[in-house]
């Protein structure tokens, strides 16, 4: 079974069409757009709670 980092970044890169990372970096690309997308979930149910904390 492929890594859940691997599942994600293959996703994205079909998804979204960005370019493949070049061989032997697929790790390090796999970790890094991992953890973008979990920041920016992270990031948008934060301004969410913020800003139904505020109403």
């Amino acid at each position: 079974m492929r890594r859940l980092t691997d599942l994600i970044s293959e996703s994205f890169i079909w998804g979204v069409g960005i370019t493949r990372p070049r061989p032997g970096q697929e790790r390090m690309a796999a970790l890094y757009i991992t953890a973008t997308l979990v920041a920016s979930i992270l990031a948008a149910v934060g301004m969410f709670f913020l800003l139904l904390h505020r109403i």
